[in-house]
């Protein structure tokens, strides 16, 4: 009975060890972040700020203007915008630094953009002559 138990025990311990993730955070995964160099308006940055939970980004529309016009805040942490007083203009992301992305094992096909076969206008024209399902 007690050679069951070992067993078991061992087996649920090697198990356990060999589903622990290797080597902390992916290769891909951004270990911090920093503003956008430019907001959706192409005003660049100005001043920056980031007290480790929140980054101040302020995108004067001129030298001098007040940084507390037009400005984005973001998580530090997650990188995802949380504040827009920038008339809309912030990007959703901050940029995310660290972290060398993967190359693909294979690289991806060329995109080849060909003219549509007699084939493929007709399936085209068919959809549009479809008419949407009644909703009951």
């Amino acid at each position: 009975m007690h050679g069951l138990y070992f067993a078991l025990s061992a087996l649920l311990a090697f198990a356990t060890v060999q589903a622990k993730p290797q080597g902390g955070t992916p290769s891909n995964t951004p270990t911090g972040y920093h503003c956008p160099s430019q907001d959706m308006a192409t005003f660049p940055v100005g001043t920056t700020t980031n007290d480790g939970t929140t980054m101040f980004c302020s995108y004067p529309a001129f030298a001098g203007e007040d940084p507390n016009d037009f400005y984005c805040k973001y998580s530090a942490t997650t990188g995802q915008r949380t504040q827009d007083n920038d008339a809309g203009f912030c990007p959703n992301t901050a940029v995310g630094t660290g972290g060398a992305r993967r190359r693909s094992a294979v690289p991806a096909a060329p995109v080849v953009a060909r003219a549509p076969t007699p084939e493929d206008i007709k399936a085209r024209s068919s959809l549009k002559r479809r008419m949407p399902a009644e909703e009951a």
